[in-house]
């Protein structure tokens, strides 16, 4: 059973208390009902698989957590995606992100004095992977320098994972939780 369409959305949210099977049964256990998950839940066979990546992204990569989650705003705001900002600005400003870095994310200014040369070096490199995957080899080897391969790669990895997320809700108009644009009107 589904959710109704709404102007806000342009598909249902699957009604994750009446999803039937072992993917409902999987869902009802996680510990937080998401409008992002109950859109994704209508490819039964992906939803697990994704959640799982995403669980590694988040809990089990060598990248620092303020790194990954300062890599997740860049793609939020390049793609102009609301719902991922708004779920993991309060997110970053847990693992430290700063009013400064946020703010030089959203404008773009990767450059900003808010962040490290390290912290700059994988913004650059993050940016290049968003806007199409070729990096290149100056860009690279900046980030290279403070970041090994695994480290690179886990970038790379939690950019596409939530590259995909942001279009999932881009492109079903997946609506934020109450919560999430009261805390969204805040910022």
């Amino acid at each position: 059973m589904a959710t109704e369409i709404t102007a806000d959305n342009r598909l249902p949210l699957v009604d994750i208390e009446t999803m039937e099977g072992p993917v409902g049964d999987t869902l009802r256990a996680a510990p937080m009902r998401l409008n992002i998950i109950s859109m994704m839940a209508h490819a039964k066979t992906c939803v697990l698989p994704q959640l799982g990546l995403g669980r590694a992204v988040m809990t089990e990569q060598a990248l620092p957590a303020l790194r990954r989650e300062l890599l997740i705003l860049l793609a939020a705001r390049m793609d102009g995606c609301q719902y991922v900002w708004s779920q993991h600005r309060p997110i970053a400003e847990r693992v430290g992100a700063t009013a400064a870095m946020l703010d030089a994310i959203q404008a773009l200014d990767l450059s900003s004095r808010a962040f490290p040369e390290a912290d700059q070096a994988l913004l650059f490199f993050g940016m290049q992977v968003i806007r199409g995957g070729e990096v290149e080899d100056q860009v690279f080897e900046r980030a290279a320098r403070h970041f090994d391969a695994q480290q690179i790669v886990e970038a790379i990895v939690a950019i596409g994972y939530y590259m995909t997320m942001n279009r999932l809700t881009l492109a079903t108009r997946t609506p934020l939780e109450p919560d999430a644009v009261t805390a969204a009107m805040r910022n």
